[in-house]
């Protein structure tokens, strides 16, 4: 405890310029933090899982919007990578309407996402892929895979069987020794 005019502190008494200065520094340090995260994500080296996880970093697409090839921005709730760059207004398209210009950023909690047709090997579903069209839902048999489900490439995925419990635990009767 120290004390100064009289006042009894826990702590030494600290001028609030020191606060404030350790304050902007606390910030600059979250602000530096942020820019690398979406660096990284766009450098393609933070898995989908993660980028998805922060979607409040990236910016929001807008017309007047311009980047580069891998850029990422929100769109209606949804994340997307830039396929190409963007210079003008007549290269800018939403996102959500235009995937020939965007690659969708996957939702770790949908497990088997509605099926888009990809247009190239930016896009093509990897082996062991998941994804759902026409009701039912697939799993990528190949790389580089780009066929509609039911046509190639894609094995029907069925929910495993659960397994029955052994009687006993059932509650059901059971011998008696001797009977």
């Amino acid at each position: 405890m120290s004390e100064q005019n009289g006042i009894s502190y826990l702590t030494p008494p600290r001028p609030v310029s020191e606060i404030q200065r350790e304050a902007r520094r606390s910030a600059s340090a979250q602000e530096v933090a942020a820019l690398m995260f979406v660096k990284m994500a766009q450098e393609e080296q933070l898995d989908e899982t993660t980028i998805a996880e922060h979607p409040d970093l990236f910016v929001q697409w807008d017309e007047n919007w311009r980047g580069k090839a891998g850029d990422i921005v929100e769109d209606e709730g949804q994340l997307y990578r830039s396929i190409h760059d963007v210079k003008d207004a007549g290269q800018n398209r939403k996102p959500s309407e235009t995937p020939s210009m965007w690659t969708p950023i996957g939702n770790p909690l949908e497990e088997f996402p509605e099926w888009v047709q990809p247009i190239g090997a930016h896009d093509a579903y990897s082996k062991d892929a998941k994804t759902s069209h026409n009701g039912k839902k697939w799993v990528s048999e190949v790389d580089g895979n780009v066929w509609e489900p039911g046509v190639y490439g894609w094995a029907e995925y069925s929910e495993p069987e659960p397994q029955e419990a052994p009687q006993e635990a059932q509650g059901g009767a059971s011998e008696e020794p001797g009977e």
